[in-house]
């Protein structure tokens, strides 16, 4: 697809026959928005934040990517950002639209985007309530959420069977961009209950509440 060139929209029954041709679908819709109602199996990373520089490192440049958009401009914008990172096999996008996917019939879901003031007491009592942290190994050991596990978004795929199964899982970062695009790759294979902690370390913090530091002498 030339620079110039515009993004083609792409009906839902054109998306679907896409998809079932092997192509991954990209949501570049916010964290939230995703949460609340996505096409099962998607991956979401935000435009709103450092999108290139995680697709780059987070996606093959032999898939052939499907978005979903908010609008035309923002599948434009995804697009252009996408090819300067070497990711050019951008076919297409499908606008956000509920009542259209669920009409032909395309398998839809939604993932628990939880705030820490709603959890504070479940995660501080509960341990059968496992925090996964997604942000990198340092941020992790200068303090995490109390006895959560260190998975880097990098190594989401490499590592997940690090998360068990039989818990439920909230899965956080610093403030919601890498958690939502990890529960995403974690959910596309699995039915496993997890949910997105949304406002991370940062909303922990601001509620006053100390961080865990790892003893690493």
């Amino acid at each position: 697809m030339s620079g110039s060139s515009r993004v083609r929209l792409f009906t839902v029954a054109q998306l679907i026959a896409e998809r079932r041709d092997g192509a991954l679908i990209l949501d570049t819709r916010p964290a939230e928005e995703f949460a609340a109602l996505h096409i099962r199996g998607s991956v979401q990373i935000g435009l709103g934040g450092p999108f290139a520089s995680w697709a780059a490192m987070l996606l093959n440049p032999q898939h052939r990517l499907a978005l979903v958009a908010e609008n035309e401009q923002y599948a434009d914008e995804a697009r252009l950002r996408l090819a300067r990172v070497g990711l050019e096999r951008v076919i297409g996008y499908s606008l956000a639209d509920e009542a259209r996917w669920r009409r032909q019939g395309i398998e839809l879901a939604s993932i628990a985007s939880l705030r820490c003031d709603n959890v504070r007491q479940t995660v501080e009592r509960d341990r059968s309530v496992q925090l996964v942290d997604v942000r990198s190994r340092a941020e992790w050991l200068k303090g995490h959420l109390p006895g959560a596990i260190s998975i880097p978004l990098l190594d989401i795929d490499s590592q997940a069977a690090l998360i068990d199964p039989s818990k439920s899982s909230l899965v956080y970062c610093q403030e919601g961009f890498r958690a939502t695009t990890a529960a995403s790759i974690l959910l596309r294979g699995s039915s496993a209950d997890i949910g997105i902690l949304i406002d991370g370390v940062e909303g922990w913090s601001a509620l006053g509440l100390p961080l865990e530091v790892p003893d690493v002498a």
